[in-house]
């Protein structure tokens, strides 16, 4: 399946946004801001920011789901009304505080392991992020970041495994997380399903949202009209594309998504 652009399905997104319990999630980096040298210095767009806070009061549910830590990714947006899911699932910015799941707080140890051992090999430029929940490898400000991926990925990986935990990739960015069977995929399922939404879209970037992508079309098998958008930019994988209903160029065209789907919902309720 090949995306195509939203522009040329806004008839068919005015549907969806016309359902009454239909509600948005989305991704942040690369999605809702443009991706920068380090997560600190990443700041979502002013336009996307204002737009989430309509399309808040408008809707049933806007949920961002992330890789960033659930706290960080609260600090960031700093909207009321929304809900904040981060560490890929792992963990919800609930009542003013995170609240993880169990079964990966149980790895905590295993990651502080991990940590260390990796932090001994890592080259200049190179920073390893410790969220609590998981490891992410910032490979960006790296001399040589190709060379970084051909020589430590695979130690890396081998560091993982040693400590029980699985590695995933990014952009400029390898993730080391507990062997839980949660991502952005089931955050989305779960959270469509609580609010009993009869409709919804996904906006992402990165390999991480691919199964957040995969979710809107096992949604749709269940009644949900889901749908998934894939922000392109110059590093973003080629599966999001494949995967993906809809594409949006860059984060810029997602601030006229947005946009058209608040003045959509607006519409709709008139």
């Amino acid at each position: 399946m090949t995306a195509i652009h939203w522009s040329k399905a806004k008839e068919q997104i005015r549907q969806l946004v016309a359902q009454p319990r239909f509600g948005l999630f989305s991704d942040l980096d690369g999605t809702l801001a443009p991706i920068a040298p380090t997560p600190e210095a990443a700041a979502i767009t002013p336009g996307n920011r204002q737009h989430l806070q309509d399309l808040a009061a408008e809707l049933p549910l806007v949920a961002l789901i992330s890789g960033r830590r659930a706290a960080s990714l609260q600090a960031k947006v700093g909207l009321p009304g929304l809900v904040y899911v981060g560490n890929h699932g792992l963990e919800q910015w609930l009542d003013g505080k995170v609240v993880g799941l169990p079964q990966a707080a149980a790895h905590r140890p295993a990651l502080e392991q991990a940590h260390a051992a990796i932090q001994a090999i890592l080259p200049p430029g190179a920073v390893a992020e410790d969220k609590g929940l998981t490891l992410s490898i910032h490979y960006r400000q790296t001399k040589d970041p190709r060379e970084f991926m051909l020589t430590r990925a695979v130690e890396i990986h081998n560091i993982a495994r040693q400590h029980g935990l699985v590695l995933f990739t990014g952009k400029m960015v390898l993730e080391v997380r507990p062997p839980v069977e949660v991502d952005k995929g089931t955050a989305f399922s779960e959270l469509a399903l609580e609010n009993k939404l009869t409709a919804a879209l996904f906006l992402g970037d990165d390999i991480s949202d691919l199964s957040a992508l995969e979710t809107a079309t096992k949604l749709r098998s269940q009644g949900i009209a889901a749908y998934g958008v894939g922000v392109q930019s110059e590093e973003a994988p080629p599966e999001i594309l494949q995967q993906a209903d809809y594409v949006a160029d860059g984060v810029a065209d997602v601030e006229e998504l947005l946009g058209f789907v608040l003045m959509a919902r607006k519409a709709s309720s008139t």
